[in-house]
């Protein structure tokens, strides 16, 4: 009678959990236990021996009324009732949960605790839970990167990768494996093995493996460092796109959407396409990066850009007419999508964009690897150009400190930093 209040009372919930995101040759998906915190608003899933197809897993856990059950349905149902009986037991034994504790009364640090793929899998279902389904993805891609180099490498589907063997040697391997075999660029290298490092990191500070076997840093393996210059485009260049006549309504849309982008202090497109109209108030867009929205750092302060003529035309041309304050201003994501549509429609808008603003380049006889990032790093680049402060273009750029704006600043193509050192020296020329 009072199992109900309890359940709801309990701050750590444990339920089955099938796992859709990979799907097995014969079609069926792991059969997982999630035991998600709610006072973190963390979760982790932890394997079982059992794999079901969706409709399998419904028809279980999920019957009808008056559903029949064959015996191996029934025994699959109570072998995993049981395990997750189990899983909640361990919860309730302990005084405070944190999943350090409550992994180690599962007896787990001999094996997935030692595994980067496990630690890789919990943190990416953490990210998931939280929404933040692009840095999710970034983290997939690192780790199916690992797995095809230990595929390719011992000729077997890998199921784990323990701590101990990500040495500098295993490391400095896989780089050459993606540069030479995979012609990947270090930037990419840099990207994979950086979400390697937070992993490492990170099992390091649950006390899962000893600092110990740390592989990277001075003297060890050093990640390679993004060499890429940043691109912009010059006054001659912006204007020659901007006067650039469109030779079709996508070529148009792009241009428009790239260039509301560059007005708008270098608005990142994901931030563009999440404005909602409470945001638009006296002449200003106030709004918070959707990259820092999350954190829990002082420096998720608004970012706040005055309206520019060009601006307020854009959003009566694009923005919806029904201006609801929580809703979007432009129709491109729905509030009826979970994250994961989200996450798709600004990817799919994002290419749509550069698609054809590429093409309208080109056709203009300017550089045709312009993106939408050009439009942020072109708005930087012209107001240093116009004596800008670099504190000006770091709260522009919703940057958290300077220190991030002078790297930003260093990627400056040489043509600019050229004609700023020549600004700043013009007094010895007279």
């Amino acid at each position: 009678m009072t199992r109900k209040k309890d359940k709801a009372k309990d701050p750590v919930k444990v339920n089955l959990y099938l796992d859709t995101r990979r799907k097995k040759d014969n079609g069926s998906y792991p059969v997982k236990i999630r035991v998600y915190d709610t006072s973190t608003k963390k979760a982790r899933l932890y394997t079982t021996d059992f794999d079901l197809s969706e409709k399998d897993f419904n028809k279980i856990f999920f019957p009808e009324k008056g559903q029949r059950f064959k015996k191996e349905e029934t025994d699959i149902k109570e072998d995993l009732e049981e395990l997750k009986n189990h899983y909640s037991n361990k919860v309730k034994l302990l005084n405070s949960f944190t999943f350090e504790a409550f992994e180690k009364s599962l007896s787990i640090t001999s094996g997935e605790l030692l595994n980067a793929f496990y630690h890789y899998e919990s943190y990416i279902q953490e990210l998931r839970d939280y929404k933040r389904i692009s840095t999710a993805s970034s983290y997939e891609l690192s780790m199916k990167a690992l797995k095809a180099y230990l595929k390719d490498k011992t000729g077997k589907e890998p199921k784990k990768l323990l701590f101990q063997n990500i040495t500098v040697k295993f490391l400095n391997d896989f780089e050459l494996w993606m540069t030479e075999k995979n012609e990947k660029s270090l930037t990419t290298v840099g990207i994979y093995l950086r979400g390697l490092r937070v992993i490492f990191n990170s099992a390091i500070e649950s006390k899962a493996i000893d600092r110990d076997i740390y592989p990277f840093g001075s003297k060890r393996y050093e990640i390679p460092a993004s060499t890429n210059t940043k691109k912009a485009f010059d006054s001659n260049e912006l204007q020659t796109l901007f006067q650039a006549k469109a030779e079709t309504k996508e070529q148009e849309k792009a241009k428009d959407f790239w260039f509301f982008s560059f007005v708008c202090n270098g608005m990142n497109m994901k931030d563009i396409l999440h404005l909602k109209w409470k945001n638009l108030n006296n002449g200003q867009i106030e709004f918070v990066r959707e990259k820092t929205k999350r954190t829990k750092k002082a420096n998720s302060k608004p970012i706040q850009v005055p309206l520019t003529d060009f601006a307020k035309s854009f959003i009566e041309k694009y923005g919806i007419t029904t201006q609801n304050p929580n809703g979007f201003v432009f129709p491109i994501l729905s509030e009826n999508d979970n994250a994961e549509k989200q996450h798709l429609a600004k990817l799919n808008f994002i290419r749509y964009v550069n698609q054809h603003i590429k093409k309208l380049a080109k056709a203009n006889g300017l550089n045709e690897n312009i993106s939408t990032y050009w439009a942020r790093h072109s708005f930087a680049t012209t107001a240093v150009r116009k004596k800008a402060s670099l504190e000006f273009v770091s709260e522009a750029l919703g940057h958290s400190d300077l220190k991030t704006t002078k790297n930003y600043f260093a990627g400056f193509e040489d043509k600019t930093k050229k004609e700023i050192l020549e600004d700043i020296t013009d007094f010895m020329r007279k």
